[in-house]
């Protein structure tokens, strides 16, 4: 029971610093309800992988959306290209 106690009070003490959101709070309160966790140092340990892993998906997420825009300005840049030689074309043949 002590173990638990321990857990959960520094679980809340993280959430309410604001070191981890209501997410991670909650998965990981569960999982030391579960007896998931031996001691204080193992899920400090599980915190700092789930941060890290957090924000390594907050990465990958901003470089496929700059990916992403890139590859639309592209397209908007050739198909601009494109009407304008079809223009210039049009005008060559009616002269």
């Amino acid at each position: 029971m002590r173990r638990i106690r321990v857990l959960r009070r520094l679980l809340k003490k993280m959430r309410d610093a604001k070191k981890i959101d209501k997410h991670i709070y909650h998965s990981l309160y569960m999982l030391a309800k579960g007896n998931q966790f031996k001691n204080k140092r193992v899920l400090l340990e599980t915190i700092h992988e789930m941060k890290s892993e957090k924000v390594k998906e907050k990465a990958l997420a901003e470089q496929a959306s700059a990916r992403k825009a890139r590859a639309k300005h592209r397209v908007d840049r050739r198909t601009v290209k494109e009407a304008k030689k079809a223009a210039d074309s049009a005008v060559a043949v009616e002269s």
